[in-house]
């Protein structure tokens, strides 16, 4: 070896340096090896807790909402709150219902005054009281007010002082599927509503638009001390007619031969009316219904078949009109489809409430009286009384202020047996007891008033 080379100091330095590069080199290849180690020692630890988390139980589903956490874009998770609604209170609420609510061109020139003008109120004086009194008052609107000239059969279209009268008596809802809704065509549908309206009551049955006639399903809803009622009303026919195309919503129709068959129940209408009463949580649902036939006192196979349909499907009370005298009330203990066994009433008809109709058996009517009592532990709602009171239509005489009157009989016989100053003429009393036998014979005297 040449000792020269080995002792030349720049030689010497060369070396020194490229020793110090590798030792470098070394010493970076050692952090490089040390953090893929750790790197990997990482990795491996973060799969086993993972592997070792999942075979954890889960959390239960509430602990997990009250831990996550809201991402951008999205609210704040609700955390469901626990079932704290208290119990219902107990309550009652009262039901009032009327029959067929008329208008003959008699009646229209009895009310007209002097001055002009028409005032209906004198007619229904002797009743106010009782209709007023009760938490809802309904009755079938039989007549249109579809404007002038003013008429009774066969158009029926009365002054809308009429309405304002039903009202002041205590009238809340107003029945309108009936026979006569179209009798005036869609017009006078529209403006019997409206004018319903204008005087501080509802029309039930009948729609002004599509909109209405789908708003709630069509169903009535009134609440009165806690009690929530749903109503809906059909009839089973427009006296022959048929419901314009494009008006199809406009009344509600029993039959889809509701032109003269009366034989095919539109169920389906039926029961998506008690559908959606039940959507909104009644406590009672109440079907208003046209049915039956003219002057006959005993319902038909077709009524009956369509009371126990609405039954079993969870209606509590039917009140029917139409045949313009009193028909049978009862009390039925039912199953319904959801399982619950409770009791429901109908009466098939209440007659005529307001009329001029000559026929003896179309002057008795009656004022149904329904109690209900909620029951605010279990939250079910049931009948807690019926009874009803017996009405007649008095002719007082074409002398008298007001001709056609409706009277409380049983008040008015006592009236006349005490000597009363005002009472009715004893022809009138005469037929008042004849009229209080029929009725009782009709409805029973099961409910009637003591």
């Amino acid at each position: 070896m040449n000792e020269d080379y080995e002792l030349d100091p720049r030689i010497q330095e060369e070396r020194k340096r490229r020793r110090e590069e590798l030792r470098k080199k070394r010493q970076q290849r050692k952090y490089i090896i040390y953090a893929a180690f750790a790197l990997i020692l990482v990795l491996i630890i973060a799969l086993c807790v993972k592997s070792c988390s999942k075979k954890k139980d889960p959390e239960p589903k509430d602990q997990q909402v009250e831990t996550q956490q809201p991402t951008e874009g999205e609210l704040e998770p609700v955390i469901p709150p626990e079932d704290t609604t208290p119990a219902r209170e107990n309550a009652t609420a009262t039901l009032a219902a009327t029959g067929d609510i008329m208008c003959y061109i008699e009646q229209i020139q009895d009310a007209a005054m002097s001055g002009g003008g028409y005032d209906f109120a004198p007619a229904f004086s002797g009743v106010k009281e009782i209709l007023s009194k009760a938490d809802i008052t309904v009755g079938n609107l039989e007549t249109n007010f579809a404007g002038t000239p003013y008429s009774g059969y066969p158009y029926f279209s009365s002054p809308p002082q009429l309405a304002s009268a039903l009202d002041e008596a205590g009238f809340d809802l107003l029945q309108t599927a009936n026979t006569y809704s179209m009798e005036n065509g869609f017009t006078g549908l529209t403006s019997t509503i409206n004018t319903i309206s204008d005087a501080g009551m509802t029309a039930v049955g009948t729609y002004a638009s599509r909109e209405s006639a789908s708003e709630n399903g069509g169903i009535v809803i009134r609440e009165v001390n806690g009690i929530k009622f749903a109503f809906f009303a059909y009839t089973k026919g427009i006296n022959g007619r048929t419901r314009p195309g494009d008006y199809s919503y406009c009344v509600n129709l029993l039959y889809t031969d509701y032109t003269g068959g009366y034989t095919q129940v539109d169920e389906t209408a039926l029961l998506q009316s008690i559908k959606s009463a039940k959507e909104q949580e009644a406590d009672v649902i109440v079907a208003l219904l046209h049915w039956g036939g003219e002057y006959d006192v005993e319902p038909t196979d077709s009524q009956k078949s369509i009371a126990d349909l609405l039954f079993r499907n969870g209606v509590d009370v039917i009140i029917g009109t139409h045949s313009h005298v009193v028909g049978p009330m009862e009390q039925k203990t039912v199953t319904t489809v959801d399982g619950e066994t409770k009791d429901c009433f109908v009466a098939y008809s209440l007659g005529n409430f307001y009329s001029s109709m000559d026929r003896d058996e179309t002057k008795p009517s009656a004022i149904l009286n329904l109690t209900f009592n909620l029951d605010g532990e279990s939250g079910k709602t049931s009948i807690q009384k019926i009874e009803y009171v017996p009405l007649y239509i008095a002719n007082m005489g074409s002398d008298a202020e007001t001709q056609y009157k409706v009277v409380d009989i049983e008040k008015e016989i006592d009236r006349y047996i005490g000597g009363a100053e005002e009472r009715v003429p004893s022809e009138v009393y005469g037929e008042l007891k004849k009229a209080l036998e029929v009725l009782h014979n009709n409805a029973g005297t099961q409910y009637a008033t003591d």
